[in-house]
């Protein structure tokens, strides 16, 4: 008896630094949102790193865009891309942004896909309106 009660102190032992070793790690990562809206011009100086989206609700994001991966959605035309993805996120472009909120308040994205370019509308009415 007293082998099986060592064996059960010792799995309880060891439960319980695995917990107290992954609980901190756990309690710190951001847990990832999605998002989707307009970019927007912003509010004061434009900084190259971050970018304004602003949804359905009129509510503007702040987000951080240095680590992103910044790629079009299979839905954008070829016509309308840019060799480089980032020279497309400018105001009137639509994007879906997948970011961790920090302790903060501040969006840090992971990804950003272009689902529409700032100037695929544009160049859509205008070839529209040449056609009619």
């Amino acid at each position: 008896m007293c082998i099986e009660s060592s064996m059960r102190l010792l799995r309880q032992s060891l439960a319980f630094a695995l917990l107290a070793i992954a609980l901190p790690a756990v309690l710190t990562a951001g847990t990832p949102g999605s998002f989707r809206g307009i970019i927007v011009q912003a509010p004061s100086a434009t900084h190259t790193n971050w970018i304004f989206v602003q949804g359905r609700n009129g509510m503007a994001r702040r987000v951080d865009i240095s680590h992103a991966r910044v790629v079009y959605d299979e839905s954008v035309p070829a016509a309308n891309r840019q060799a480089k993805p980032q020279d497309a996120l400018i105001q009137g472009a639509e994007v879906r942004v997948t970011a961790e909120q920090g302790s903060d308040g501040e969006w840090r994205a992971s990804k950003v896909e272009i689902l529409k370019t700032a100037s695929g509308g544009k160049q859509d009415a205008a070839s529209n309106d040449g056609k009619s």
